[in-house]
C-alpha cells in the first residue's frame, strides 16, 4: 500500500497534515477516505500534502473532492500542496479535469496551513512550472 501520513499541528487552531507519498489509487483510497473523515469529523482543519505523490487516480482525486467539500460545509479550512517548481502526473490531473480552481492549492506547507487556518477551501489553482 502506498504509504499515508497524519500528523497533528497543535498550534491553534489545530491542522491536520495528511501526506501522500507514491502512487495512489484504489488500494489506498479506503485508507485515505478514512483518516480525511476522522480529522474532518473531528472538526480539524486539513493539509493535504501532494509533493511527494508520483501519482493520484480519480478515486482519489474524488476523495479529496468530497473531503474539500465536507470542509466547506463545516466551515473548515482544506487545503493541498503541491510544488509549483516542477510539472507532475498530479499537476497534469489537475490541469486534465479542470479541478484545479476547486481547491486552494500552494506550493510551500506554510502557505497551505495558513490557508487551512483561515479556512479557505477553494480558489487558488495549481501553479505549473
Amino acid at each position: 500500500m502506498a504509504p499515508i501520513s497524519v500528523s497533528l499541528e497543535h498550534s491553534d487552531p489545530a491542522v491536520g497534515i495528511v501526506s501522500l507519498i507514491g502512487e495512489h489509487d484504489a488500494f489506498s483510497a479506503a485508507r485515505l477516505e478514512n483518516d480525511l473523515a476522522v480529522l474532518l469529523d473531528g472538526g480539524v482543519r486539513v493539509v493535504v500534502d501532494l509533493r511527494e505523490a508520483t501519482f493520484v487516480d480519480s478515486q482519489t482525486l474524488s476523495i479529496l473532492l468530497s473531503a474539500r467539500h465536507q470542509a466547506e460545509a463545516a466551515s473548515l479550512g482544506f487545503s493541498l500542496v503541491l510544488d509549483d517548481r516542477i510539472f507532475t502526473q498530479v499537476h497534469r490531473l489537475f490541469d486534465l479535469t479542470g479541478l484545479g480552481s476547486a481547491f486552494a492549492i500552494y506550493p510551500t506547507m506554510d502557505k497551505a496551513t495558513a490557508a487551512a487556518r483561515a479556512g479557505e477551501t477553494a480558489g487558488a489553482g495549481v501553479h505549473a512550472a
